[in-house]
């Protein structure tokens, strides 16, 4: 892997937040190259410079960069299950709903399935995703794992929802997660898990 300069690390650091921005506010089909310049103050020849191929070199490397972050942070909470881990992203979520970062992959992830191209560089990082965040194995079938799954993908989407509010989501998560067995040891860590998604943006 080439060695980074620290002042192409930081041009790189600003074209991901802006990245991040475009597409958690207004969407993927707001985001081009000329847009993702003019708000990180960045030439079209630095973008070119560290990701030759635009779009299909930098949102695989931004994919992967918010992906081993979060990998970090759950790393963080020490030895956790995967139930463990996702009943701690749903009691999370009641306080602080899906980051920006988050929203940003989701774009990503809905606009490669009409970009094949996109799509075979995205798909391997995605996937890895389940194991390294939620520490689910490849293939998963047990029940109670893949429903967990589906609540978070799902309190994620609606975050894009005209009518979203924090204050809805939270209501939603307390209703929900009164019919859900949450371990006692789990929801006692609540508050641990909520730090940490704090400290890693």
């Amino acid at each position: 892997m080439p060695i980074i300069s620290p002042r192409a690390l930081r041009t790189r650091q600003k074209m991901y937040a802006a990245t991040e921005f475009i597409l958690s506010t207004e969407g993927y089909a707001a985001w081009n190259e000329e847009y993702l310049c003019q708000r990180c103050d960045c030439t079209r020849g630095a973008l070119r410079y560290q990701f030759p191929l635009g779009r299909y070199d930098l949102l695989p490397s931004f994919v992967e960069t918010v992906i081993a972050q979060d990998a970090r942070m759950v790393a963080s909470m020490g030895d956790l299950t995967p139930v463990e881990r996702m009943y701690l992203f749903l009691l999370s979520m009641r306080n602080r709903p899906p980051s920006p970062a988050t929203l940003a992959i989701l774009e990503i992830s809905m606009a490669a399935r009409g970009d094949a191209k996109l799509l075979s560089r995205i798909e391997p990082i995605m996937e890895s995703a389940n194991a390294r965040v939620l520490g689910m194995a490849a293939g998963e079938t047990d029940p109670e794992m893949l429903a967990l799954r589906c609540l978070l993908h799902g309190v994620s989407m609606y975050s894009f929802n005209k009518d979203f509010t924090p204050e809805g989501l939270n209501q939603l998560l307390n209703w929900l997660l009164i019919f859900l067995p949450v371990p006692p040891t789990v929801r006692a860590r609540a508050g641990d898990m909520l730090n940490a998604r704090q400290h890693a943006s």
